[in-house]
């Protein structure tokens, strides 16, 4: 099973290899600031910016996916 990680809580994120807690909230913090990880790519990206061995990435990178994350409702505001 791979884990979402736009939705992942810190336990489901400790399950990547070489992910502890720090990194874990790390990651978490980074995905709400930016309203989730647009791809697989951009997330192993800021992956590479932690303290996380390179020799895990291919490894988290199989256990990944991306889903869309939900935002509120928006509004169109027509000027």
């Amino acid at each position: 099973m791979k884990i979402s990680i736009n939705t992942a809580e810190k336990q489901d994120l400790l399950l990547l290899p070489g992910i502890n807690l720090s990194e874990a909230e790390a990651i978490m913090r980074e995905r709400d600031r930016n309203t989730g990880f647009a791809t697989t790519d951009e997330f192993m990206i800021y992956v590479a910016k932690l303290d996380v061995p390179p020799h895990l990435y291919k490894a988290i990178e199989n256990r990944i996916e991306v889903t869309s994350v939900r935002s509120g409702a928006a509004r169109v505001i027509d000027f």
